[in-house]
């Protein structure tokens, strides 16, 4: 039976305690320090912010009026060559050169006035998606497929008489979009569908919040404007621009909207904030880092000293006393190793 004398002492592990708290408070205070901004940090979104967004859509919308403005100028140059030119060959060659240095056209194609494709270069063009003009004229196809089919016509008059359609890459309606800048700007057709957006979209999908398609049915109704809006506990930044222009034949209704969230847009104290969440995120990587090594070198060797001791002073003696290390907790465990043979010597 063993006395009171021959139990193991029970022990309270306090250098595992004291390591436990520490990592336990440096861990906290880094994910204090880079939690923390976003709740103490909140601050009004300026003026000058607001104004810069609703800029930077317009001219985004500006820009895509542009781009299909220019297909105008591009084929009524076209239309200019087969007037004064009577080659046959002359509308082939000239629709080939067309599409060939203007990257924004998928197909284009000449049609006599009852309809019949005099020539045409690239994919093939559908003629009557555009109602015959004798001014230039963009049109929009009915949504269908997967991709938005935006053309643009104008009249070839005299002898050669007829009409000139080309039909735009969907590309080249994305590409001025980038102009809003960061966030997720959205195009949208005369029914609110969205046809082209920054970011990944389906094509004719329609808009699930409310307040997007109130900022492009504003769009419509007031021109350009911008507004702040809480989503789902953030706040974010819409701004809109309708796709207008001068000339009634090249109105295709579109509108250009640009969804922002405040994590984008540069404020005053974003730096401060960035800053914050980087010294958190150190603290906690140095304090896995430090703490680790502690563990490995000082806590789990003392742990299994203190248990090897136990059991020798319990009166088992069958196990040696591991020695994997020279400095002072080595020289504890090989003179713990030396008491284990002399008992074990004795019995």
């Amino acid at each position: 039976m063993t006395t009171p004398e021959q139990r193991p002492r029970r022990y309270f592990p306090i250098a595992l305690a004291v390591w436990a708290l520490g990592a336990t408070a440096f861990l906290g205070l880094g994910a204090a320090v880079a939690t923390a901004p976003s709740s103490w940090l909140v601050e009004d979104i300026p003026q000058s912010v607001v104004t810069e967004q609703q800029t930077r859509t317009a001219l985004a919308a500006r820009q895509l009026q542009r781009a299909l403005d220019s297909g105008a100028s591009d084929l009524n140059a076209v239309a200019a060559g087969i007037r004064t030119l009577n080659d046959v060959d002359t509308p082939s060659r000239l629709l080939t050169q067309l599409v060939a240095t203007r990257t924004r056209y998928r197909g284009a194609a000449y049609v006599s006035p009852s309809g019949v494709v005099l020539a045409k270069a690239g994919e093939d063009v559908d003629a009557g998606a555009v109602a015959a003009s004798d001014k230039p004229a963009l049109a929009a196809a009915a949504p269908q497929g997967v991709s938005p089919r935006v053309f643009v016509a104008v009249p070839v008059t005299g002898e050669r008489a007829g009409r000139i359609v080309a039909e735009f890459k969907p590309q080249s309606l994305i590409s001025p979009l980038a102009l809003a800048g960061p966030g997720n700007t959205r195009l949208l057709n005369a029914d609110r569908l969205v046809i082209g957006a920054t970011s990944g979209f389906t094509a004719f999908e329609p808009l699930t919040r409310p307040d997007l398609d109130q900022a492009a049915q504003s769009a419509r109704t007031a021109g350009a404007g911008a507004a702040l809006h809480d989503v789902d506990g953030r706040r974010h930044l819409v701004s809109w621009a309708p796709v207008a222009t001068a000339e009634q034949t090249r109105q295709l209704g579109l509108v250009v909207v640009t969804d922002r969230p405040e994590t984008s847009l540069t404020l005053p104290h974003s730096s401060e904030r960035n800053e914050l969440v980087l010294l958190g995120v150190l603290i906690a990587t140095f304090t896995v880092v430090i703490f680790g090594w502690l563990y490995v070198v000082v806590i789990s060797p003392l742990w299994a000293l203190a248990r090897d001791a136990a059991r020798i002073a319990g009166g088992d003696t069958s196990a040696p006393v591991i020695v994997r290390r020279y400095d002072h907790l080595g020289l504890v465990a090989r003179d713990l190793e030396r008491v284990r043979r002399g008992l074990t010597g004795r019995i």
